[in-house]
């Protein structure tokens, strides 16, 4: 046997290791037994419970007694054996089915169904034994649960294979009553009145219908559990549409307009009367209506509350400027001048919108009542031609755009001066060189053009709304002039002597308009110079030819030597046009 060495470890068993491993401390025996001791207890317990409720459902399974509160054509069976309950189901039919009618009250009538209409019988066998099977035919365990449950609430058989009854009768008397009182709704009817002064509104009325079906299954229900207490059924109630009178407001009010400005058409609409009513009373006079009545709601007209004539005063109201230029009458020339301020009269003029002349007056035709007048030709001649004239009625707005400070667009003055506005502030126009006259409206608000002729005077205004505080003076000068001298132009089919005026004469000028803009204040805080040059024209005279002189005969001085009146030549020596070769021949010029 060895002998331990004196640094040699002693050997440990296994159960020594794994109680070093856990701490070094023994379990006690006594808490383990005890422990499993209760688990057995337990265990124990729950097996003898289960084997109680198997055991009592098992035997409620073959128990010949039927659940409590179950119910057979409304007999309470629970609790009896099956003989016994089927001669209770037997007397409780017999009493019942054989002499009993039920009755279903609808609204305005009553249906009755008798035991001899509808042939009510009962197989009380076949409903006992549904009766005793109630509740058996899951296993002990349901069985047991659904004893228990029933002793709380009662439980009707359906008697769908037991009871015998004759469905066809219950559905011919229920769809007949259905045909009967069917009434399909009628919706209310709404008209207005073409002399838009009342609403005529007749109300409508719900239809009625059978809900057979529902019916027909609250009957069969009834006689399953032989409830023969009287069946209260409404009708079904089809609703119909209202008149909705709140739109019909809505659309009334909204017809009502105001006055407006057409922008884009540059003219005043007039507004346009609306109608309306009190729309709470009259849907409180719809609602208390009977069905079927007629009623009348009555309209009250709305006005504008501002009109086309007091938009125009609102819009158009204040004179801006207004400028005039005298003319003198010439039929024709007046009537152009008319003319042109017909067509320019009543125009307006948007806010940065460019007024053309040719583009507001049109070509001047004699289609259009325009007559002949004196323009200037090409060449500055004075002719005829259709619409002379107008340009005054271009120059006398040009004249006024200058004092509200207006932007020009295009503007050229006359080829010569011309004297109905002051120099410098004139504006031609002539339609077939495209030459026109115009301005930009600069203000804030729309224009209105007033132009009219009226005792010898062109008169042009412009209205809108007065916004503007600033104030413009116009002046001009005369810088040169100059004069081209007379012109005679000969007409040989004149008489000698004769002396006529053909053209007047003008006076060429450059001239200097001025445009001063002052504030409120009467500070100056704007100027402009506006140059304008005018062609000179001489004056012109028709004239006949002048008289034939004749040429006086030439005397011979005697007392010239050199004066032979015998021969011209004198003592002209070898002439050129003598050839001294041939002195015989002569040659003339």
């Amino acid at each position: 046997m060895a002998k331990k060495g004196k640094f040699e470890k002693s050997r440990m068993s296994d159960a020594q290791r794994a109680a070093g491993r856990s701490g070094g401390k023994r379990k006690k025996k006594g808490g383990s037994a005890a422990a499993v001791a209760v688990v057995a207890v337990l265990v124990v317990l729950a097996l003898a419970v289960f084997v109680g409720a198997y055991a009592y459902g098992s035997q409620l399974e073959r128990g010949t007694t039927i659940y409590p509160n179950v119910r057979v054509a409304g007999v309470d069976v629970g609790g009896m054996t099956a003989l016994r309950a089927m001669e209770e189901v037997e007397k409780a039919v017999a009493d019942a089915y054989s002499s009993q009618t039920l009755t279903v009250r609808l609204e305005d009538r009553e249906l009755s169904f008798d035991p001899e209409q509808t042939n009510v019988a009962l197989d009380a066998e076949a409903a006992i034994n549904e009766a005793m099977a109630f509740g058996r035919s899951d296993g002990p365990f349901r069985a047991m649960i659904h004893y228990l449950d029933s002793q709380n609430r009662s439980r009707d058989i359906q008697l769908e294979t037991a009871l015998e009854l004759d469905t066809e009768y219950i559905r011919q008397l229920i769809a007949q009553t259905q045909t009967e009182i069917h009434k399909d709704p009628v919706n209310s009817a709404m008209t207005l009145g073409e002399d838009l002064k009342a609403i005529t509104v007749v109300k409508g009325a719900p239809g009625r219908d059978l809900d057979t079906e529902g019916l027909y299954e609250a009957v069969y229900n009834a006689f399953q559990n032989g409830d023969f207490t009287p069946l209260e059924w409404p009708y079904e109630v089809l609703e119909y549409v209202e008149a909705d009178l709140e739109p019909v407001h809505e659309l009334l009010t909204s017809e009502m307009q105001d006055a407006q400005y057409d922008e884009e058409n540059h003219e005043i609409i007039e507004g346009v009367s609306g109608h309306s009513f009190d729309l709470t009373a009259a849907q409180a006079k719809l609602a208390s209506a009977d069905y079927g009545q007629t009623l009348t709601i009555h309209l009250e007209e709305l006005l504008p509350e501002i009109n086309a004539e007091e938009l125009n005063a609102k819009m158009f109201g204040q004179m801006l400027e207004s400028r005039s230029s005298y003319y003198v009458y010439n039929p024709a020339r007046t009537e152009n001048l008319r003319l042109a301020c017909e067509a320019i009269n009543g125009t307006i003029v948007n806010p940065g919108e460019v007024f053309s002349f040719n583009d507001t007056v049109g070509e001047r035709t004699e289609e259009k009542g325009y007559k002949g007048a004196t323009i200037y030709g090409g060449d500055g001649e004075s002719v005829d031609g259709i619409g002379g004239g107008v340009c005054q009625v271009a120059s006398t707005i040009y004249y006024l755009t200058l004092h509200l400070n207006m932007e020009q667009v295009m503007r050229e003055p006359h080829m010569y001066r011309v004297t109905y506005v002051p120099e410098g502030m004139d504006a031609t126009i002539y339609w077939d060189s495209g030459l026109d006259y115009k301005f930009r409206n600069t203000l804030d608000h729309p224009l209105k053009i007033q132009a009219n002729i009226d005792n010898g005077q062109v008169n042009i205004t412009f209205w809108g709304v007065k916004d503007f505080d600033f104030r413009v003076e116009m002046t001009s000068k005369v810088l040169e002039t100059w004069q081209d001298d007379p012109v005679d132009e000969v007409d040989e089919t004149k008489p000698v002597g004769f002396r006529e005026v053909k053209q007047t004469a003008y006076t060429g000028a450059k001239v200097e308009a001025y445009q001063k803009i002052y504030d409120a204040n009467g500070n100056l805080i704007e100027e402009n110079t506006i140059l304008s040059i005018y062609k000179s024209r001489p004056l012109t005279y028709t004239v006949g030819p002048e008289p034939e002189e004749e040429e006086p005969e030439e005397t011979p001085d005697p007392e010239d030597p050199d004066n032979d009146i015998d021969d011209p030549w004198g003592d002209l020596e070898d002439p050129w046009w003598s050839d001294t070769d041939n002195p015989e021949e002569e040659y003339w010029p």
